[in-house]
């Protein structure tokens, strides 16, 4: 375990499953701030910012006027976030310590690198970075599903096949919810966004009846791995 110890954020840093190591950040901004960044670079629905470098000025003015509000509201929106081993070592490269923010998150990062490293007969191995709150399991549950997408290849085929079982308008419907909602419209992401809302908790428009049918079967395998 870490221990964040910086005067912008404190929290820790946790190896809770196997490969996937929590920072648990209680202050929603903090954690959010700590974040943002990584989490766009990896997933955000937006072309301009997936995969690219840009600022923080950048970002936090195209997500206001996008959303059509007042102020920044990111923090508000989102309270969980999830990052691959592979994407964050090309995020880590191009905001290095660019911000106090991505001091820390250099920190973590090499942190999650070297432990799993050691852990693995000294050598290098894929990980994965999740973030949330130690007084929110659901969205913490939520965020383990996502690193067994990534860690767990038994994980990955069982819930692929329950994917494979939704019905094709319903599986539509659900996109649509999920790039309503502010997710990408990349397949890849909408099927790890599935299994994880499937896995640990319908909730926002998504839990109506011909959706939860298929949650069951999703529960009760997510349970085995964890």
């Amino acid at each position: 375990m870490k221990k964040i110890k910086h005067p912008l954020v404190k929290g820790v840093v946790k190896e809770i499953v196997p490969q996937i190591y929590c920072v648990t950040v209680d202050d929603d901004y903090d954690r959010a701030m700590l974040f943002c960044r990584y989490q766009e670079y990896y997933e955000s629905p937006y072309k301009k910012f997936r995969n690219k470098s840009f600022t923080w000025m950048e970002y936090m003015r195209h997500y206001k006027n996008t959303w059509k509000k007042r102020t920044f509201t990111y923090p508000d929106d989102w309270a969980g976030y999830n990052i691959p081993s592979n994407v964050m070592q090309r995020a880590n490269h191009i905001f290095c310590k660019e911000t106090e923010y991505d001091e820390i998150m250099n920190d973590i990062y090499f942190y999650c690198a070297i432990d799993s490293q050691n852990k693995n007969n000294n050598t290098r191995c894929d990980w994965y970075l999740i973030g949330a709150s130690s007084k929110d399991k659901g969205t913490l549950n939520h965020e383990i599903a996502h690193g067994l997408y990534f860690t767990n290849k038994d994980y990955k085929k069982k819930v692929n096949e329950l994917i494979g079982n939704i019905k094709p308008t319903h599986y539509d419907k659900l996109k649509k919810k999920l790039i309503k909602m502010g997710y990408v419209n990349n397949k890849k992401i909408i099927d790890d966004e599935i299994q994880a809302f499937m896995s640990t908790g319908l909730y926002n428009g998504l839990d109506t009846k011909e959706l939860k049918k298929y949650e069951k079967d999703f529960e009760k395998n997510f349970k085995k791995f964890i």
